[in-house]
């Protein structure tokens, strides 16, 4: 959803919408309800907002699809783009690390949108925090049932260190 800088009016602009929000891979997609207050001072942009949505995320241990709830508040200020384009290079400010820009005095409120979304998502998502996840010898998902695999697989190239630790065991060195 576009919108016109122009259109703000001097008291602001505050709606309450529904954007729909495709994140990327391994998020399922959804609609998000977005409330939204628009200001605009100069040609400088402040969004202030809450937005709720609720995406189907797959469990990183478990790779179950859990439904995860994002319930997010955001104020970003946007400035347009065109005045730091013909500048060249240059080395941003703290105060500039923290703006974000628009084009052609439009600015789409729906990447504003799946960027909050993003930026709340976990980066490792889990079904729940006591996830097993999954056998790492059958695959089996340990959430559901427990498998018969030996738990000393261990790599072979630590058997020097496997036999000096029995080696101090046994002299009482440990």
């Amino acid at each position: 959803m576009l919108l016109n800088i122009a259109d703000i009016p001097d008291e602001g602009l505050e709606q309450e919408l529904d954007i729909p929000v495709v994140p990327g891979e391994n998020v399922g997609s959804g609609t998000a309800r977005v409330r939204i207050k628009v200001f605009r001072t100069g040609k400088k942009v402040l969004v202030q907002g809450s937005l709720r949505v609720s995406l189907s995320l797959r469990c990183s241990r478990c790779l179950q699809e859990f439904s995860y709830p994002v319930a997010a508040d955001f104020s970003d200020e946007y400035s347009p783009a065109e005045e730091f384009e013909s500048e060249g290079e240059q080395e941003l400010t703290a105060g500039e690390m923290d703006l974000s820009y628009y084009r052609n005095e439009e600015l789409n409120l729906s990447d504003v949108v799946r960027e909050q979304v993003l930026l709340s998502l976990p980066m490792k998502p889990l079904c729940r925090p006591d996830c097993g996840g999954l056998c790492p010898h059958c695959g089996r998902d340990l959430n559901r049932e427990s498998c018969q695999c030996r738990e000393e697989d261990a790599d072979p190239r630590l058997d020097p260190l496997r036999k000096l630790k029995k080696s101090m065991e046994d002299s009482g060195k440990t």
